[in-house]
């Protein structure tokens, strides 16, 4: 596997476990102290999984040189195989997954969709739609709560949600959920950008890190400087509901009615800092990682999160089913099982089976849908790509 490539699993992988921190622990703790999954992986994780999903998506069409004509109508139809089964499976996990755990999923399925229309895009224009989404996603999600639309799904959304319920369910997906498309589809499109870059080159692997920290740090620091010296917490203290502090406030509030709302940095917030923050993290990781897989011993060690990386779909299907039905205090040992299960579970079956079942079953109509496009026109040649990685929850 070539090192750029074991770098992105590597990095899905590492998102994948700390996903699996974050649906196992909350931001503040029984005893009202902030835990280290909400002082870390809170919100980072999820930009992280998505931020991936987009460079996996340039890799399906095409890497650093996107396809065109038929073949991009081929990676397109792809794409919206893959879209509506990891969306469908969404739906069916809301049947025994607790609060949003496989959810995600769903919102997943329309972040590919709505990512169909962007893949011939260059790496600028696609930063400038991130760059965009940054300034407007968060407006948008203030009127919406400003009109008082929510969640209307009590219980979870299902298989019969798009007949029953069609539009609340849209909303969800996009704006109203706790992954809203028109604030994640910014990570989607930074993803992408990434995936059209050389990233076997050490020199765009240093850059990822040191600019994705330096993003990362001017946005905690600018969140700082406006809520703690500036005076935003009186503020947003005063529009929460009482009895909140300011610890909740700061790292687990809620939407509120102020402006101040717009200085915070909260996970899943979906303000302009909170997402340039996590996109700076996202990307200082992948930098990290595509540094660290040049190193044989990394490359050894890494392998298993690798392969777990490799089987998202797999591996986070069944957490979202094992939370349902496991209860216990001892947090820590539950997600160790869930680490310890995931890895080997991906060593054992990719030596003997290959292929994650749950990818495997996603990817064999996503493919024949791709050869069905191309074989409408039979003078032209499948064009020779580089060998993709194992893509996001597919």
């Amino acid at each position: 596997m070539r090192n750029r490539f074991l770098g992105v699993d590597v990095t899905r992988g590492i998102a994948l476990l700390a996903m699996l921190a974050t649906n196992v622990w909350e931001v503040i703790g029984d005893d009202g102290r902030l835990t280290l999954t909400g002082m870390t992986v809170t919100g980072r994780a999820a930009t992280l999984f998505v931020m991936v999903a987009g460079i996996s998506l340039a890799f399906i069409s095409g890497g650093r040189r996107p396809v065109q004509g038929t073949a991009r109508r081929a990676a397109r139809a792809n794409i919206a195989v893959r879209a509506v089964l990891i969306g469908v499976l969404g739906l069916a996990l809301g049947y025994v997954s607790p609060e949003m755990v496989g959810m995600i999923l769903t919102f997943y399925g329309m972040f590919f969709l709505l990512a169909i229309p962007l893949i011939g895009l260059r790496p600028r224009m696609l930063v400038g739609i991130a760059a965009a989404l940054v300034v407007a996603s968060p407006l948008v999600l203030m009127a919406a709560h400003n009109l008082g639309l929510e969640d209307e799904f009590d219980p979870l959304p299902t298989l019969t949600s798009p007949f029953t319920d069609p539009v609340d369910l849209l909303l969800l997906v996009l704006v109203t959920g706790v992954f809203p498309a028109v604030t994640y589809m910014a990570y989607i499109c930074v993803g992408l950008a990434i995936g059209r870059l050389d990233l076997s080159s050490t020199r765009i692997a240093v850059r990822l890190l040191v600019g994705g920290l330096a993003l990362a740090v001017a946005a905690w620091f600018l969140s700082w400087l406006l809520v703690f010296r500036l005076g935003g917490l009186p503020a947003l203290l005063a529009a929460s509901e009482p009895g909140t502090t300011a610890t909740e406030v700061v790292w687990d509030g809620d939407l509120v009615h102020s402006w101040w709302w717009l200085a915070q940095r909260v996970h899943h917030s979906g303000t302009p800092l909170d997402m340039l923050g996590t996109l700076g993290s996202a990307v200082a990781v992948l930098g990290a990682v595509l540094l660290l897989c040049r190193l044989r011993i990394a490359q050894r060690l890494l392998r298993p999160v690798a392969l777990a990386g490799s089987m998202t779909l797999t591996v986070y299907a069944t957490h979202a089913v094992v939370l349902a039905f496991v209860s216990t205090d001892d947090l820590l040992a539950l997600w160790l099982g869930l680490v310890i299960g995931a890895l080997l579970f991906a060593v054992l079956w990719n030596r003997w089976m290959g292929q994650g079942p749950l990818e495997r079953l996603v990817a064999i109509p996503a493919d024949r849908a791709r050869r069905a496009v191309l074989a409408r026109d039979p003078a032209r040649r499948e064009p020779r790509r580089d060998p993709q990685p194992s893509e996001p929850g597919t």
